[in-house]
């Protein structure tokens, strides 16, 4: 009984010391510990090598942006060469088509004089077959439309009547009409007695296109 109590007294005076001794609790628990060092040369040689590599990621990057940039050039100078040429066969093409509706229009206006040419052709042609000999015409007006007027002098008053039955014969013959009628000798005896007369004439024109 006297053992165990000094035993436990033992114990709990160890115990006292322990916490009064700090180096009992100091215990390695890591074992083979190496102190850390840092080696220059490595890193420096690393740090070379990433900044190496880094310039060099750098430098290929921008050649090839600067070569990406002059193909690019080269595709745009082609585009616009081509643009250009495309600007002139416009600009060749418009002189091409002015030129054709210049000529188209020409060739209209020619066209349009040959038919008239026709048409005035056949009219006189007409008014030759229908007129008499003795009457002969000083003046004439009139155009597409159909209608004129004539100017002339006839031997008689009855050439003028005779005159007018033969327009009347024609199937293009509208209307005829005596304006007037008179010989110079009605105002003064030495001149000729010879009637000067003026005929309206109104004719269908479509005849006359006909060849």
């Amino acid at each position: 009984m006297f053992l165990s109590k000094q035993k436990i007294n033992q114990t709990g005076e160890t115990k006292k010391a322990s916490l009064h001794n700090p180096k009992i609790l100091e215990v390695n628990l890591v074992k083979n510990e190496v102190k850390a060092s840092f080696d220059w040369s490595t890193n420096l040689l690393f740090s070379f090598l990433v900044f190496l590599f880094a310039a060099f990621l750098v430098a290929e990057i921008y050649f090839g942006l600067n070569w990406w940039e002059k193909q690019q050039n080269l595709k745009n100078e082609a585009i616009q060469k081509q643009a250009d040429i495309l600007v002139q066969e416009t600009n060749k093409l418009k002189k091409t088509a002015n030129e054709a509706v210049a000529f188209k229009e020409k060739s209209l206006a020619f066209s349009s004089l040959i038919d008239n040419h026709v048409y005035w052709n056949n009219f006189f042609s007409w008014l030759e077959k229908y007129t008499l000999s003795s009457v002969k015409y000083s003046a004439f007006d009139g155009d597409l439309s159909g209608v004129y007027v004539l100017s002339a002098t006839a031997k008689s008053y009855a050439d003028v009547s005779w005159q007018v039955k033969s327009f009347l014969m024609s199937s293009s013959t509208k209307k005829v009409e005596v304006l007037q009628a008179q010989t110079a000798s009605e105002k003064d005896k030495s001149k000729s007695s010879e009637v000067s007369f003026q005929l309206k004439l109104e004719v269908d024109p479509a005849i006359f296109k006909n060849k």
